[in-house]
């Protein structure tokens, strides 16, 4: 009887220090759990906003640019022709992807506009209280965030239009849809929002969110006046609590994109004036978490019975055999399953990985960017310089090659866009001979200023491939700019550049005399480089690139090396006038 009093205690201490140790497996792992995707959320914070940010860069560069055109000081001197000047915005507008662009006078009255003439045609309308034409005044850059019907998002950027002294004159505005920027940021896991200061919803990457406002956070403000009425709705109920120095949403009831139990990370982005918050859904970590104290709960109960069956081997040794065996077949069915869900996180690993080189690639469009906006720059002050000289054709043509310059830029964007989401791309006949000459023309004084030469060898004829022009040339733009960059080490600067078809194939080589590359294997993998990363080098995307576009094209490009130094070899399909 005493022995059996005295197992029954000592199998009850063992099952309390057994739960004791299970306990403190869970409030380990759940904290190292929550520490890691604090971690994580950390990184998406800086991704999305720096997403968000690069897209809108563009739109600072573009205003800066409209602020200083010709066409747009000119209906502010002479407003007979606010005719010209809201063709030249309608075209800016359809060719940049802008919604709207205005033209206001001193008094913020509006002379000109992309969309004037419509339905709804702003010419007239006053918009001087409109906080980032206030800004405009002081000779900032404007900057404002509202909702205009129908709860359609924008963001308005607004640039004093200089006088000769140094005054404002009057102000060029631009209207930019916020849905249009959260275009290819849905397929994101983890959801992201950007509150105001008015703790509205303004940007997510989530629809079923925006407008939201969390009222919970200041319950008696009023609502903001950049909002229409009816047009916000209040944030599901939530409260928060904190573990381990985490700060967690509970939802009280069924929110739209949003976890139950979300993990929140913050972040305040002074250049939006908004709070970034990024959710990461606890559930999976307090599972694993909970699994973990399982299974060592597991393991110290099959250890207790192992204990016991040892005590009592000689009295019941076909008992113990039972019981080894029952305890070994949990355990290993444990293992097993814990097994599977170390898979199953490790492909959520890796499909977070190619997610975060997404979003990096796409923060690498400044760079392919760089060389048309600093054409454009060229070009808007020779045509100031030409038309204070009375040199209206010359001026004309400037004009017009910031248009193309303009048109190009578009033309990238939408070639990065197809390579980072393998979208298909419009095919058609292309002169290769054509495409190689102006490529040639367009780096002809990067070559002249290195002092590298190029010698082709060419058909007489047009040579048709399947193919886009804008893309085909970018692909040669790349290749004879790294080429010249390979050649700056060496005295004997040349590239050649040869044309070779059959009827099932067209061949393009280009080559270089320079060292060679260490190793071609890698050279056509994102943000590969042997140059130093940074403004003037770009980041290692440019053959990328080249080779999706190949790619898209039904073609190949490859790398390698001959006697004399680099070649690249671009295989494309023949045209359908090609005989």
């Amino acid at each position: 009887m005493r022995n059996s009093s005295l197992r029954l205690l000592l199998s009850a201490l063992y099952i309390g220090l057994s739960l004791a140790l299970a306990v403190t497996v869970f409030v380990v792992s759940w904290r190292d759990t929550l520490d890691q995707l604090a971690q994580t959320g950390t990184v998406r914070l800086s991704q999305g906003a720096d997403r968000l940010l690069t897209k809108l860069e563009s739109h600072r560069e573009l205003i800066n640019v409209f602020a200083t055109h010709p066409s747009v000081g000119a209906v502010l001197d002479q407003p007979e022709r606010m005719g010209d000047t809201n063709a030249f915005l309608l075209q800016m507008a359809l060719t940049t992807g802008i919604e709207r662009i205005h033209v206001l006078d001193v008094d913020g009255r509006i002379v000109a506009a992309s969309d004037a003439g419509g339905p709804n045609d702003p010419i007239g309308q006053i918009r001087i209280a409109r906080p980032d034409i206030r800004t405009a005044r002081t000779g900032s850059l404007g900057f404002y965030h509202a909702v205009v019907a129908p709860r359609r998002r924008v963001f308005f950027y607004t640039r004093g239009v200089l006088g000769p002294d140094s005054r404002p004159r009057g102000f060029v505005s631009m209207q930019v849809d916020v849905a249009q920027l959260e275009f290819d940021w849905r397929v994101d896991e983890d959801t992201v929002v950007f509150f105001d200061a008015s703790d509205v919803i303004f940007v997510s990457n989530r629809p079923a969110l925006l407008l939201a406002r969390d009222t919970q956070a200041r319950p008696d403000a009023a609502p903001p006046p950049r909002y229409p009425p009816d047009t916000l709705r209040a944030l599901p109920d939530h409260d928060t609590i904190t573990r381990f120095g985490h700060r967690i949403w509970r939802f009280t009831e069924d929110a739209d994109s949003l976890p139950t139990t979300a993990l929140a990370m913050s972040r305040f982005v002074p250049q939006l004036d908004m709070t970034e918050v990024v959710f990461k859904d606890i559930a999976p970590a307090r599972s694993s978490a909970a699994l973990r104290a399982a299974l060592a709960f597991t393991l110290a109960g099959v250890l207790g019975l192992a204990l016991l069956s040892l005590s009592q081997r000689r009295q019941r040794l076909a008992e113990r055999l039972i019981i080894e065996e029952a305890a070994n077949a949990t355990l290993e069915a444990r293992v097993a399953e814990r097994s599977e869900q170390l898979r199953r996180i490790q492909d959520e690993l890796v499909q977070a990985g190619k997610m975060s080189a997404l979003g990096q690639m796409s923060a690498g469009i400044s760079h392919e960017l760089r060389q048309p906006l600093a054409a454009i720059r060229n070009f808007a002050d020779n045509a100031v310089k030409l038309l204070q000289r009375g040199r209206q054709p010359e001026a004309e043509q400037t004009l017009t090659e910031i248009a193309g310059q303009t048109d190009r830029m578009d033309r990238i964007i939408r070639n990065l866009s197809a390579f980072a989401r393998k979208e298909p791309v419009t095919l058609e006949n292309v002169d290769l001979v054509g495409v190689i000459r102006d490529s040639i023309a367009l780096t002809a004084t990067l070559c002249r200023d290195n002092g590298v030469s190029i010698d082709l060898d060419l058909p007489g004829a047009p040579v048709m491939v399947r193919g886009g022009k804008v893309r085909l040339q970018q692909v040669f733009v790349n290749l004879i700019t790294n080429a010249v960059d390979a050649l700056q080490t060496t005295d004997d600067r040349r590239i050649a550049i040869a044309v070779a078809q059959t009827r099932a194939t067209i061949t393009c080589t280009v080559s270089d005399t320079g060292p060679g590359l260490a190793d071609p294997a890698r050279v056509f993998e994102p943000f590969y480089t042997t140059k130093h990363v940074g403004a003037s080098h770009g980041m290692g995307l440019g053959l990328s690139i080249s080779f999706g576009i190949a790619g898209s094209f039904g073609g190949d490009l490859r790398a390698g090396n001959t006697a004399r130094g680099a070649c690249f070899t671009l295989t494309l399909k023949p045209g359908t006038d090609t005989p």
